[in-house]
């Protein structure tokens, strides 16, 4: 089964906005390079072109299967990415998606917690 992961970040944080550039750079070759070695099975970068570019500049979107994720998150490699683009970039932020057939059973997990809970 596969899951995702986003993040996303905000404007440089002011006096970082060239290490800003070599993070999200040096991050999209990293993640190009797992999924052309098989970690991930889709990784795509986004900026917006609209919108508050100070709380959101742009995003990544990561997919692999569960436990290739769950090997990417303990990386050094990628925990050190993590870490400078927090330092580099404003609301800098990590989340866990739900995709494909995970949906479905997330869909199924809640529909069966909401019979527990009488609602």
């Amino acid at each position: 089964m596969e899951t995702g992961i986003l993040i996303r970040w905000g404007a440089p944080r002011p006096g970082r906005e060239k290490d800003a550039i070599d993070v999200l750079q040096s991050s999209i070759e990293y993640f190009r390079g797992l999924v052309n070695d098989g970690k991930l099975t889709y990784f795509e970068p986004f900026m917006f072109g609209s919108g508050d570019s100070e709380v959101e500049t742009g995003f990544f979107i990561l997919r692999g299967e569960v436990t290739r994720i769950f090997e990417l998150l303990d990386h050094q490699e990628f925990r050190d990415l993590l870490t400078r683009g927090g330092i580099v970039a404003e609301h800098y932020r990590l989340d866990m998606l739900a995709v494909g057939e995970s949906i479905q059973r997330w869909l199924g997990e809640y529909e069966h917690a909401l019979t527990t809970v009488g609602a």
